[in-house]
């Protein structure tokens, strides 16, 4: 009989999941339930022009000098998806200073 490691199955999901996070095309961010980001995808960092240095770890409305701090998007995180756990078709429309 073979013993399973269950911190390998734990770094097989975590790997997985990165590959998934990566993959996708639009611009991704992962958070924990304190709202700080976990991971985010290279089309993320590649749209809103900022380093993974500057992104992980930090609070989402705290990026880029604050302007994530959007009303709006705060409410449906902080009010609404722990209620609901989720949210569908939610659109958030905000001008972010030197992205095209």
């Amino acid at each position: 009989m073979t013993k399973r490691n269950p911190f390998a199955a734990i770094a097989r999901g975590h790997d997985l999941a990165e590959v998934i996070v990566d993959a996708t095309r639009e611009p991704l961010l992962v958070l924990d339930p304190n709202l700080r980001v976990i991971a985010a995808n290279r089309s993320f960092y590649r749209t809103f022009a900022v380093a993974p240095r500057k992104t992980e770890g930090r609070l989402l409305f705290e990026l880029g000098d604050g302007q994530w701090n959007i009303p709006g998007l705060r409410k449906v995180l902080e009010d609404i998806i722990p209620k609901r756990r989720t949210v569908e078709d939610f659109e958030v429309e905000h001008e972010f200073g030197g992205i095209k």
